[in-house]
């Protein structure tokens, strides 16, 4: 063969890999919100077990793998860095975005890898196929253990890719998301095993009949199961599903709340004049009183106020968030970063010891912390006249630098000129109380995508749950709507109504069934009043949270030391 053939041949292998690359990538990027094609995940996954099985060696798979997974964060995690792009954005998000990216493609190998080793180990004793029922396994626990470490980023589990199929996802009342994963990719672990059944039914057509339906047999078969797999859900939908599953579910005991969206830029806000802002959310919160007298209780955003406003030295900026919900009789939520002095013995707070990678004043004369925080200011209730939560699962890096009590140094790498940066982590899932009868959690940003974390507030008696966020940083891009979609899954998991407020959109309101209401367009301001259902039951998943990705981690241990024990036995009989 000649060198122009051979060069040829080398090429068009080349461009055939690259394009199966590319398209493993694109199938999985484009099944994430705000794009919602769920299903291309299913082809995503079988690509890749396609790609996985047919690799030479853990050098090639790196690459392989490497790249499919790159092109997949680039679709559906590239809006961290295009969001320091943008007009005053801290060019910190641009750098901060390339390590994302750069740290989930590493980590996303290692169930790849996991995979890869169990599938030689099982070819070597011919049943390589069989190792297809333990890649769902194996990358359901990837994906769990990667949201229990504080280097968690539980952002693209594959059963959020989901999110906007209700009639699919109901069963995580159970399960939780990560039923959903384990169902999405035993789906694409099966569509694999039919492909491979279909092309050695077709390169034996030429061969007798019996070898045809050698091959034929198991593909119908499996087509049957993968039939069966796919309807499953939407048969749980149907027989657990109540008259108003798909309608507006308006319990008899309900409570009416107003939402306040500012759209103030989150870059500017935090140089605004503290008497402007105050002055702001004054007029914003009459305005949502004017428009219905009943309304029970309002909602700011997450850092709705910028500086420390139960701090002494903002007693004015303070009065006039008080006074207007003494006046009107009304409690007012609102996020803000909260400020602890541990030798003021004033401040009511758990712990009067500072802790390890608490701050040191200027002077030396006193540690302090700096949290990111929710607060209740309410003068209807005997409870405490403020309630407050202190946000416990903090964004890594911008927020807060993972094991920093571990390595103290860490914590003052990053700071943010924009009032973040170094915060503490909350202690206490608290639960607050308005008139004495209502119950909710408040989950801040970030922490509204952890399913078990979100759940065990409901546990401790939470009727409802808000969610108050700043997704203004991102914008318009697909990190905006991938937050707010994901909500979805925690209304569901818990069967609680949820309300989100944002500063600069997506707010609304969410069905205990994963129905959206009052959806609010992005960068807009807006304010709207909706009647949130009350509930007490509580679902299998808020009693026994993440229970089926903790088997599918035993499961990967056993299968792991299963072929561990083939590897040493083959070898043995190798001698």
């Amino acid at each position: 063969m000649s060198f122009k053939k051979i060069s040829q041949k080398f090429t068009k292998n080349f461009l055939r890999e690259l394009i199966l690359l590319i398209v493993t990538g694109f199938c999985l990027g484009f099944s994430f919100p705000p794009f919602n094609i769920s299903f291309l995940l299913i082809i995503g996954y079988a690509l890749l077990i396609h790609i996985i099985q047919n690799t030479e060696n853990y050098k090639k798979l790196f690459l392989r793998a490497g790249f499919v997974f790159f092109v997949f964060d680039l679709i559906a995690l590239s809006w961290i860095s295009l969001a320091g792009v943008r007009t005053d954005a801290d060019k910190f998000l641009i750098l901060g975005g390339f390590f994302t990216i750069v740290l989930h493609c590493i980590t996303l190998l290692i169930p790849v890898y996991a995979f890869y080793f169990i599938s030689n180990q099982f070819n070597k004793i011919k049943h390589k196929n069989i190792s297809l029922l333990f890649f769902p396994i194996i990358f359901t626990a990837y994906e769990f253990l990667m949201s229990i470490t504080e280097v968690s980023f539980p952002w693209l589990i594959s059963g959020n890719a989901f999110s906007n199929s209700l009639e699919k996802i109901q069963y995580a009342d159970i399960t939780g998301v990560y039923g959903v994963s384990l169902w999405a990719l035993t789906l694409s672990a099966l569509f694999y095993y039919i492909f491979l059944s279909l092309k050695k039914t077709i390169k034996s057509l030429q061969c007798s009949n019996s070898e045809n339906k050698k091959h034929f047999a198991p593909s119908i078969i499996t087509a049957i199961i993968f039939t069966f797999l796919l309807v499953v859900p939407n048969l749980y939908t149907i027989l657990s599903a109540k008259r108003y599953l798909y309608s507006k579910n308006e319990l008899t005991d309900t409570l009416k709340i107003g939402v306040i969206q500012p759209n103030i830029d989150p870059w500017e806000k935090w140089g605004m004049r503290h008497n402007e802002l105050m002055k702001k959310y004054s007029d914003l919160i009459l305005s949502l009183y004017n428009q219905d007298k009943n309304i029970q209780l309002v909602v700011l955003p997450e850092t709705a106020v910028t500086f420390y406003i139960l701090h002494p030295a903002y007693r004015k900026e303070y009065s006039v968030i008080k006074n207007i919900s003494d006046s009107l009789k009304l409690p007012i939520l609102l996020g803000f970063p909260d400020f602890y002095i541990y030798k003021d013995s004033s401040n009511n707070f758990p712990s009067k010891k500072p802790r390890i990678d608490s701050k040191e004043s200027a002077d030396k004369t006193y540690y302090y912390d700096v949290f990111n925080s929710a607060v209740l200011i309410d003068t209807t209730s005997n409870t405490d006249f403020l309630q407050r939560y202190n946000k416990i699962k903090l964004v890594i890096g911008s927020e807060r630098m993972p094991y920093q009590e571990k390595l103290t140094f860490l914590k003052d790498i990053i700071r943010w000129g924009v009032g973040l940066s170094s915060y503490q982590t909350g202690q206490d899932t608290t639960v607050f109380n308005v008139y004495n009868k209502f119950r909710f959690n408040v989950a801040i940003c970030y922490e509204s995508i952890y399913p078990e974390f979100f759940s065990k507030f409901v546990n401790k008696g939470a009727q409802f749950s808000i969610v108050i966020t700043n997704d203004g940083w991102w914008g318009k891009l697909q990190g905006t709507y991938q937050h707010n979609q994901f909500a979805i899954f925690r209304a569901i998991e818990n069967r609680r109504w949820i309300v989100r407020c944002a500063n600069t959109g997506i707010s609304g309101t969410i069905d205990p069934y994963g129905n959206y209401y009052h959806k609010t367009s992005i960068n807009q301001e807006a304010l709207f009043i909706a009647n949130i259902g009350l509930r007490e039951e509580k679902t299998f998943y808020t009693l026994y949270g993440d229970w089926l990705p903790r088997i599918c981690c035993y499961l990967t241990v056993i299968i792991l030391f299963v072929g561990l024990g083939i590897k040493i036995s083959s070898k043995k009989f190798s001698v």
